[in-house]
């Protein structure tokens, strides 16, 4: 792709050289052409008016003199340009070389136009360029006026080989600089597409490690354009995520291989037993089975809820939080009233927040679920829903679970959140340990969080901090 973006370069600044070139080289043969004519011009207008002073006219038909013809001679010697006088006839009646005499006496085209041009009344018009391939002499001739009247004209005839030498020469100059350019740009045409291609060659590397299993395989950041920074970055930005994802699966399969290889291995002992115990101790070993089963079933089920939880993604928007958390504590005082504990509700009966209403009903589910589960009966369940300035100073809504079960440690408050972890006080409960991670999971996915601590009186304190209803 260099090879080829290089290459497209250097046909564009080809193209733009002898867009260029070509021009400059035709206007260099025009001012050339232009400038050898007016010095022919100026020249001859000198020697036609000397015509007078050299002799007179005869019957207006002739003009010359001996003095003229010494002074043409001379000129031609110093010069090697022909020139001769002729009447108002066109005969040439001073010359000062034969092939000039000779082509005004045939009437050549070369010398025809530019005597009949004079003998009009105007000078003669030279060629528009001067080719170096031409070496065809320069024909040029002013009048002869005398009161009015062209009685003459002077006409010379002068070689071009010293102007086409210097066309040749200012052409080969512009040829040497447009090939230094053209140099000069294949080394910059060559720069440019690496430049522009060394952001696209890292993204490609770093494509290939991470193909080949290597997840931290990043961009680097620098050079390039800034739309290939910008890809850079969002490539960097994916990798993160991708890799993220991936290590989160692995440890959720490492975790819960972990966490179902003892249930499992129990529930085939069990059956073992099953089958080995004598009758009137099956029914007792069925009954074990069947809760080590309904255990493992739960806990599957926990963790299902945590892999959609961490892998669907609904859009947030605005929300009454005060309505969400009470929809959900008329569920949950059935299963309350059933443990004779307390379900008190507290706090402003309306708070706008900005969530996904199902992700806020899951988070505060599985925070009650816990908080009923480890709280000891003819106890209360304090939920108080508030306005609040959540860690961070944004405006938001605080939703404060209280129980007053056994609590936590202060060296087991920081797993809370960790998957498959349960509190040494909970170790006998029923119970996958994949609630709160199930909470903190569905809260974070929109800017929420989750804040376990001990409340004052006993019990733990669980705070599910949600957005202000416009996050922006």
């Amino acid at each position: 792709m260099r090879v080829r973006l290089s290459s497209l370069l250097l046909l564009l600044m080809t193209v733009v050289l002898v867009s260029l070139g070509v021009p400059l080289a035709v206007s260099l043969a025009a001012s050339q052409a232009r400038t050898v004519q007016a010095d022919r011009l100026a020249d001859l207008a000198l020697y036609a008016s000397l015509v007078p002073e050299a002799g007179g006219r005869d019957g207006g038909a002739r003009v010359g003199t001996e003095a003229l013809g010494a002074d043409l001679r001379r000129y031609h010697d110093l010069y090697g340009i022909e020139v001769a006088v002729v009447d108002a006839a066109g005969a040439p009646v001073v010359w000062s070389g034969e092939n000039l005499r000779a082509a005004l006496r045939r009437d050549e085209p070369l010398t025809h136009r530019a005597v009949r041009a004079a003998l009009a009344g105007r000078p003669s018009e030279g060629p528009d360029q001067l080719w170096p391939w031409q070496d065809a002499p320069l024909a040029a001739a002013q009048p002869v006026v005398r009161d009015g009247d062209v009685v003459g004209a002077v006409v010379s005839l002068s070689p071009t080989g010293a102007a086409r030498a210097r066309v040749l020469h200012r052409w080969l100059m512009l040829a040497a600089l447009e090939t230094v350019a053209l140099v000069g740009g294949a080394l910059l045409a060559g720069r440019l597409a690496a430049w522009l291609l060394r952001p696209i060659a890292r993204l490609d590397t770093a494509a290939h490690r991470i193909a080949d299993g290597d997840l931290g395989a990043r961009v680097p950041a620098g050079s390039g354009p800034p739309e290939l920074r910008r890809l850079g970055r969002s490539f960097n930005d994916m990798a993160s995520h991708v890799q993220a994802s991936v290590e989160a699966q692995r440890a959720f399969v490492a975790d819960a291989s972990h966490q179902l290889r003892n249930p499992l291995a129990a529930l085939l002992v069990r059956l073992q037993g099953l089958v080995l115990a004598p009758p009137e101790q099956r029914a007792a070993a069925a009954e074990s089975a069947a809760a080590d089963g309904r255990y493992l079933a739960d806990t599957l089920d926990r963790m299902l809820e945590l892999a959609k939880a961490e892998h669907t993604a609904a859009a947030a928007g605005p929300l009454d939080v005060a309505a969400v958390v009470d929809e959900r504590l008329g569920s949950w005082h059935v299963v309350a009233a059933r443990r004779s504990i307390t379900l008190r509700r507290e706090g402003d009966d309306a708070a706008p927040g900005w969530h996904d209403p199902g992700a806020l009903a899951g988070a505060v589910d599985a925070v009650l679920d816990n908080a009923l589960k480890y709280s000891p009966e003819r106890t209360a369940v304090t939920v108080d829903v508030r306005r609040a300035d959540p860690p961070g100073g944004t405006n938001g809504v605080t939703v404060v679970v209280t129980d007053e079960g056994p609590g936590l440690g202060a060296d087991e408050l920081s797993r809370v959140g960790d998957r498959f972890w349960r509190a040494r006080s909970t170790s006998g409960e029923p119970g996958s340990g994949l609630g709160m991670s199930i909470a903190t999971t569905l809260l974070e996915r929109h800017g929420g969080g989750l804040r376990v601590e001990s409340a004052p009186d006993g019990g733990l304190r669980v705070s599910l901090l949600v957005p202000a209803a416009d996050p922006g």
